[in-house]
């Protein structure tokens, strides 16, 4: 019983700090482009990795990753990357840096999601600093966003 304890109490505490991010489901995203190893990838709020998801490439104008309940953690696809949002004012600007830029209304949230060569952008939710990329590749599904490249490289950027 003791041991049992001790487990959920650490396990407890290892879920809680993973990350601010664990319990939101958007953020206010004014992105930019970084400079890294990787090559120049888009960043958002807190300077952290932005990403696309596989399942978007099929359905551009309603995005993939919801609010449904899951079996993963959190309990939604959106729980664990939270979408990048924007303001419509803020948009305008965006789009204007990189024509590659654009929003598609996420009725989930009910905002507008940035997009990126027509693929709605999140963020994941295990990144914690600047430039870890923790997401990248992540079941096959994920991919960073590269400055003027499709993201076709869900399975990773190194891989």
């Amino acid at each position: 019983m003791m041991n049992k304890i001790i487990f959920s109490l650490g396990s407890l505490l290892m879920i809680t700090s993973v990350n601010s991010l664990a319990n939101e489901l958007y953020f206010e995203t004014n992105p930019v482009f970084e400079s890294t190893d990787r090559g120049n990838l888009l960043v958002g709020h807190k300077k952290l990795g932005l990403y696309t998801f596989k399942k978007d490439l099929n359905s551009p104008t309603k995005p993939q990753c919801t609010t449904l309940e899951d079996q993963g953690p959190l309990g939604s696809c959106l729980a664990r990357w939270p979408a990048a949002v924007v303001s419509q004012e803020n948009i305008e600007d965006i789009m204007a840096s990189d024509s590659n830029f654009g929003a598609v209304y996420n009725e989930d949230i009910k905002m507008l999601q940035l997009t990126y060569f027509d693929l709605p952008v999140y963020y994941w939710f295990k990144d914690s600093s600047t430039k870890n990329f923790t997401g990248d590749g992540v079941q096959n599904a994920w991919s960073l966003i590269v400055q003027g490249q499709k993201p076709v490289m869900f399975d990773g950027l190194n891989k």
